[in-house]
């Protein structure tokens, strides 16, 4: 695999709040989390890429960022901002959830991954937040509980904004001629197939050099790297799920398991039979 994504941050507990204000501006590549990942801006400006679409945010925009979503953040340094930036534990969301409410759907894309929230709703979720950062440096007893309470409710009300109709989210920069984006979803739905760039070239009517050059300029990795990418996280779930590695392999289109075996090792830091340890990475990625 010419690239890797790279995984940060590590989350031990249900949840983590960070409430982080600064004008370093970020130097962070494009990586992907096993936890869910919610920021919001309190002030100053800048930018989101979320697989592959680029959103320009404002004070009070919400990101919403799924469990192995490939992101990243962008602000320029010497320009003020402060956000607050939420880690949030599949498990939580799960045990969250009820069957007409499902956590996770907020996190899907479906309508994008920026919500910009009404003054009403962004005052509600600012009060919501400062409950929770006050709750959780609390020491009262029972703080645990109120503090996964308020964060749930935090997550009701975005998803209640999400799903109404009068609801903004956020608009993506790019792709700007919309084929990108196209390619993404094409080969996010076909992860299983054989797919090569002569055959997506032509599926898009495309020239497979001007595809490859704006896929690069849109998502910051090549069609290759994210491709690899997709399949290595797949056939990790299909893996975790009690495939045999080497069907899962070959069922992710993978043509050689040494190949898959070492791509899988350098992404994951473990082979796919479990011989290897997890590499360690870092729990505060600072966003």
């Amino acid at each position: 695999m010419e690239e890797n994504y790279e995984k940060r941050g590590y989350l031990l507990e249900d949840f983590r709040l960070f409430h982080l204000k600064d004008s370093r501006g970020t130097n962070i590549d494009y990586h992907y989390h096993e936890f869910y990942k919610v920021v919001f801006l309190l002030s100053g400006s800048g930018s989101y890429v979320v697989e592959g679409r680029h959103y320009r945010l404002t004070p009070g925009d919400v990101v919403l960022v799924g469990s192995r979503v490939v992101h990243r953040p962008r602000f320029e340094p010497g320009i003020s901002y402060e956000r607050i930036i939420l880690y949030i534990s599949p498990e939580l969301l799960r045990s969250g959830s009820t069957q007409d409410y499902p956590l996770e759907e907020l996190f899907s894309g479906r309508r994008g991954h920026v919500l910009r929230p009404t003054e009403e709703l962004r005052r509600r979720l600012l009060s919501l937040s400062a409950q929770l950062e006050a709750e959780m440096s609390g020491q009262e007893p029972g703080r645990g509980i109120l503090s996964r309470c308020t964060l749930l409710r935090m997550l009701v009300e975005i998803g209640n904004a999400l799903r109404r109709a009068d609801a903004r989210p956020g608009e993506p920069l790019g792709p700007q001629d919309g084929k990108i984006l196209d390619i993404l979803r094409y080969l996010d739905g076909h992860l299983e197939e054989q797919i090569s760039i002569d055959e997506l070239a032509s599926r898009f009517f495309i020239s497979k050099y001007h595809m490859m050059r704006r896929f690069r300029e849109e998502t910051g990795t090549s069609i290759h790297s994210y491709l690899s990418g997709k399949r290595l996280l797949l056939a990790r779930e299909l893996i975790q799920a009690g495939r045999p590695a080497t069907d899962a392999c070959f069922s992710c289109g993978f043509h050689s398991y040494s190949a898959f075996s070492r791509a899988y090792g350098k992404l994951f830091g473990v082979t796919p039979t479990g011989r290897m340890a997890m590499l360690p990475v870092a729990d505060n990625e600072e966003e």
